[in-house]
């Protein structure tokens, strides 16, 4: 790779927003779907922003900071009233690691997530901090690198790069001085109000273990993160309260639609394939029923290779499980 090509990757990373502009989806006027772009969609979640009459409610963050900061300058040009409250539907760090962008956009918001009662967990501010670091690190070695390279080229082509450069620095310095949010962890179902416009924030069990769904009464909408993805990403040695979860949702007729971390929306009856996926990883002989399934996710737009893919991690982690 040339030196001017390895530059001018790192730098497209970190400078260059517009190529992490979300799509912006209207639901209703309440609610907006926030798509990654297309080359971002197994990277970066969904969000959502809800708007009540006197606050709004994000649902969701992730980790990439460039994206982030484009997501806050769309936020504040869209909103009409305060950002009360940001949402994260699962404990999963890189998701975490965003929130220190979002709390410093909007210091007067509350951010809620599930409280983690396993006795093994570590504090929630602990495990931010060393996401955040390990990201900063990274960006500031491949700097260093990006530096060391540049000084290799004539001076007459050094001037551009060092300027570039001298911004990146600039914008990893400002995050570094970023402080640690302060989070509400539930263990109950919650309720937040935006102004006539109720949300029911709900602990359960599913990606990963703990997690959280937000619930809207006024759309029958249901907003779950990675644990409803259409197509499950099994990191756990034990599915089984997962299972539940959905099997759960699937009984629920106050819910009309779901919105996944991953994929687009949809109906709360397709809840049937990733409750079948999940409860053939403890059936016996089950190559027939797994050769069905498969060919109803075709029917759903997800590839054969991406199934068989997904459910071999699944079938890893489920071996894992007898050791």
């Amino acid at each position: 790779m040339s030196i001017w090509l390895a530059v001018s990757l790192f730098l497209l990373s970190l400078l260059s927003p517009l190529t992490y502009a979300a799509n912006w989806h209207t639901v209703d006027q309440y609610t907006t779907i926030i798509e990654p772009v297309k080359e971002a969609r197994y990277l970066l979640p969904n969000q959502a922003l809800i708007r009540g009459q006197k606050c709004a409610a994000l649902i969701d963050s992730h980790g990439d900071f460039v994206a982030l900061e484009l997501l806050i300058a769309q936020i504040r040009s869209n909103l009409t009233t305060p950002l009360c409250y940001i949402v994260v539907t699962n404990l999963d760090p890189k998701q975490l690691s965003g929130l220190v962008l979002l709390k410093s956009a909007f210091p007067e918001s509350t951010i809620y997530t599930v409280k983690d009662t396993s006795s093994s967990t570590r504090p929630l501010s602990a495990i931010i901090k060393d996401e955040v670091e390990q990201k900063l690190l990274g960006f500031k070695q491949s700097v260093l690198l990006s530096e060391q390279r540049i000084a290799k080229a004539p001076e007459s082509e050094q001037l551009m790069w060092i300027a570039k450069l001298q911004q990146a620095k600039q914008r990893i310095s400002r995050w570094q001085s970023m402080p640690i949010p302060h989070i509400e962890q539930i263990t109950k179902v919650t309720s937040i109000e935006l102004g006539n416009y109720p949300l029911l924030l709900s602990p359960i069990q599913g990606f990963k273990g703990t997690a959280l769904h937000v619930y809207s009464q006024s759309n029958q909408a249901l907003f779950g993160g990675h644990t409803v993805n259409l197509l499950p990403y099994v990191a756990q040695t034990n599915s089984s309260r997962w299972q539940h979860t959905l099997y759960t949702l699937e009984k629920n007729s106050q819910v009309k639609w779901i919105l996944p971390g991953f994929g687009k929306p949809y109906k709360r009856a397709q809840l049937h394939l990733p409750l079948r996926f999940l409860s053939l990883l403890n059936a016996p002989d089950t190559q027939l029923q797994i050769a069905k399934l498969r060919q109803d996710y075709l029917q759903n737009g997800i590839s054969a290779e991406q199934f068989d893919a997904y459910f071999e991690q699944a079938e890893k982690q489920k071996k894992h499980a007898s050791f």
